[in-house]
């Protein structure tokens, strides 16, 4: 019994990720006070984590199409049932399209049967001079992770590290104008629009609950001592306490003086909130989401902005993810994003079913392929061409049909009456 836990052990020793240990003592992450990364901006920022989440969603339900010779039946399960005994598929390209958005990089690593995720932000890629890449080193959250069971697999270990050789990793990088190893995070171009909407909502918070501007202001001629104007603070106070369950005081003006007002500070007037929109519009449409998919109500155009999400935004990070996949295995196999379950990109019922009946009675495809291409199914003795007949008789013989020859007698009973 002993030795088959001992052979159990040793299996999943070879199955897991060996950074796993290292993923799960990771401690959360602290906040600065202010924006000075993108996963902030993701808690924190409501149109960039809508933004983001429409995204992945979208990315998500769109399974790969995977084409090619025999590898192409496992990297289909890999991709599109089971990448991992842990995860589902959902689950596990959720937190790796994250990953793409935030960091600008997703890692996967691949044991031979399985695909992990590492976090993207604490993968090193190490160039190489000759191989492009010589290896990728994970850090290690806590060192004292090194000393687990995966000390004896077959890549290197340095104290703080865990490398990966090249070829177990499959690398989908964004795009980076300063370096051709990592790619740079799809926020990043966001950062300037981010910092002044953070700084516009904690000026708005402190707009209503700041101490500096005064309720009402209580003036008079005389001049007033110290004592006399904090007995008369607290008279009003406790006298009319509801007023002052803000923040706000009221202000004693004594000795004539008047207050002249040099800027306006109206809420109203500061137009924060065509202000705040407009950002949000700009950080939407930075991100490739059109802004009136984040808005409800009815429009017109909906159809046209969602169609422009997926070929603009969701497609092309499909492909990505597919010519890196396809790149690593290598083996004539094609990966790409199966375009044809998103709804957004097909024709309405009506359009189709003109289309195919079109193709049918041209004698184009079968009644029985237009039934498949429309979701029914197929009926016995529907699968021959069709042959248009726009006039009788003359698509299968030319000499029969059309106006009578010379000499025919219903002609010649036609010219005698």
């Amino acid at each position: 019994m002993a030795d088959n836990k001992m052979g159990f052990r040793e299996w999943i020793a070879e199955k897991l990720n060996p950074a796993q240990p290292s993923i799960a003592a990771l401690s959360p992450y602290a906040s600065p006070e202010t924006i000075v990364d993108f996963e902030q901006a993701y808690r924190e920022i409501e149109v960039v984590h809508r933004s983001v989440e429409m995204i992945i969603n979208s990315c998500a339900e769109i399974p790969f199409k995977v084409e090619g010779q025999s590898p192409a039946k496992k990297v289909n399960r890999l991709l599109n049932i089971k990448p991992n005994p842990f995860e589902d598929r959902v689950r596990f390209f959720r937190r790796a399209f994250l990953d793409f958005m935030l960091d600008g990089n997703a890692f996967f690593y691949y044991d031979g049967n399985d695909i992990y995720l590492l976090p993207a932000n604490d993968v090193e890629v190490v160039p190489d001079p000759v191989t492009f890449v010589n290896h990728y080193n994970y850090l290690i959250a806590n060192q004292q992770a090194s000393d687990n069971f995966f000390s004896g697999r077959k890549q290197t270990r340095k104290a703080d590290t865990i490398q990966f050789a090249p070829e177990e990793i499959i690398h989908v990088m964004a795009e980076n104008d300063e370096s051709i190893f990592r790619g740079t995070s799809k926020l990043k171009s966001l950062l300037k629009l981010m910092e002044l909407y953070f700084y516009m909502i904690k000026f708005q918070r402190q707009f209503f609950k700041n101490n500096a501007l005064p309720g009402f202001v209580l003036s008079t001629d005389n001049i007033l001592s110290q004592r006399v104007k904090q007995r008369l603070l607290e008279s009003w106070r406790s006298t009319y306490n509801t007023i002052f369950d803000g923040a706000r005081n009221p202000a004693i003006l004594d000795g004539g003086l008047k207050i002249d007002p040099f800027s306006a500070v109206s809420f109203d007037k500061l137009d924060f909130e065509n202000s705040i929109e407009r950002i949000q519009m700009d950080m939407a449409k930075a991100l490739g989401v059109p802004y009136v998919l984040l808005k409800s109500g009815n429009n017109a155009n909906i159809d046209a902005n969602q169609k422009l999400f997926y070929l603009q935004t969701i497609l092309p990070m499909l492909n990505q993810f597919g010519s890196a996949f396809s790149h690593f295995f290598n083996n004539g196999v094609t990966i790409r994003p199966d375009r044809l379950v998103v709804p957004a990109l097909q024709p309405d019922n009506r359009t189709q079913a003109i289309y195919y009946s079109t193709l049918v009675n041209t004698g184009i495809i079968t009644p029985n392929e237009a039934r498949e291409g429309l979701k029914f199914p197929k009926l016995e003795d529907n699968d021959t061409i069709r042959v248009p007949q726009n006039i009788t008789g003359s698509a299968t013989d030319a000499t029969q049909g059309g106006r009578p020859t010379e000499g025919d007698s219903t002609i010649e009973e036609e010219t005698n009456d």
